[in-house]
């Protein structure tokens, strides 16, 4: 049989006597996938015993021929591979098996993708999170997952004691009443901050995978700030996400790579439904929404004016951007929206802007 690098077993058994004994077994180790040799006839019966205590459980089967996959698939059995199958054969396959059984859309986890480095997708992850805190009330968490030029760190004015590279690193061995020992909290809001390593591995899909379904119990929101190019690891973030945002400036090398960050999103099969573009420091002298969005191909969801004083401001005191200034006001509007909080004019759009958007529009006409 082969192995895969992604599996670390917990157990191995060459005979269960019993479906009590099963049953036990299955209950003390809580396995996320459970690997079944089906030479012996009677070891069809074992995915009915463990359904009963782990429902979840992904179980793949081992054995020869046609028949034997068919009266697997109709007893329990996720899949039944060959035994002769390869590790890639049985990584994929635990792969989709776990996203299936265990893995799933996120209704609490929003994705923040730049269309460029230096689009400001930080700066809005970080100051989404303490308007979601501290105005709608929210658990929030935010990781920093761009891992070799995160800069949550220096934006909250810290260096962390411990990192996301260093929980993805354990993950295996944590579990949720461990993770405030890698938390840094400021403002009401929880972060997993880069450490900005060159030295540390690259994590798995896997890890990402296990780390959602460490942090989701414990959150009312989980804010992913991406590197600008969805990895093998990053897809199980915006694969899972209730929204994929892409973040550009109104500048044509920035709107044109949004354009092409949403083709990559619908290649990946993330439905148009669940991606938007956010323009970053927008101001009356560049194009309209209207024209931003006939570049983009794709209705913007949000535009953040251009203040690059309180910005600047905010990040010198290592904390985030005012709350009453006109930028500030923006981040609280859209944070009440992604929970469903409509602005008084019902557009999301402060009024202001949209009446400057509204005069360039009929001078346009």
């Amino acid at each position: 049989m082969a192995t895969a690098d992604c599996i670390e077993v917990a157990r191995d058994y060459d005979n269960l006597t019993t479906d009590h004994e099963l049953k036990r077994v299955v209950g003390v180790v809580d396995p996320e996938v459970v690997l079944v040799d089906l030479c012996a006839i009677e070891a069809l019966g074992t995915a009915a015993a463990i359904r009963e205590v782990a429902p979840t459980t992904v179980i793949i089967g081992f054995g020869p021929g046609v028949e034997t996959a068919l009266i697997a698939s109709r007893v329990g059995f996720d899949v039944v591979l060959a035994a002769d199958c390869t590790p890639e054969d049985m990584r994929t396959t635990i792969q989709d098996c776990l996203r299936k059984n265990k893995g799933g859309l996120e209704k609490t986890l929003y994705c923040f993708l730049p269309s460029k480095a230096g689009s400001g997708s930080s700066t809005i992850a970080m100051n989404t999170a303490v308007a979601l805190a501290r105005d709608e009330g929210k658990r929030v968490l935010v990781l920093d997952a761009d891992l070799r030029s995160g800069v949550m760190g220096i934006m909250l004015g810290t260096e962390p004691k411990h990192s996301l590279q260093s929980v993805l690193g354990a993950i295996s061995h944590l579990d949720k009443r461990r993770l405030p020992e890698f938390v840094y909290s400021s403002q009401g809001v929880d972060y997993l901050l880069s450490s900005r390593s060159l030295d540390a591995a690259s994590p798995d899909w896997s890890d990402y995978f296990h780390l959602i379904a460490m942090v989701r119990s414990s959150y009312d929101a989980i804010l992913v700030d991406l590197p600008e190019l969805v990895n093998p690891a990053t897809i199980e973030f915006v694969s899972r996400a209730k929204r994929v945002f892409v973040v550009c400036t109104p500048e044509v090398p920035s709107m044109t790579l949004a354009k092409h960050r949403c083709t990559e999103l619908a290649r990946l099969q993330i439905p148009k439904t669940r991606t938007g573009v956010l323009v970053n420091r927008w101001s009356k002298l560049d194009p309209s929404p209207n024209e931003i969005n006939g570049l983009v191909e794709h209705e913007i969801t949000k535009v953040f004016p251009n203040d690059y004083p309180v910005v600047r401001s905010a990040i010198l005191a290592g904390r985030p951007v005012d709350p009453r200034s006109r930028l500030g006001m923006t981040y609280t509007e859209f944070a009440g929206e992604l929970f469903g909080k409509m602005t008084v004019n019902g557009t999301g759009l402060t009024g202001k802007l949209k009446s400057l958007w509204g005069i360039r529009e009929t001078v346009q006409t």
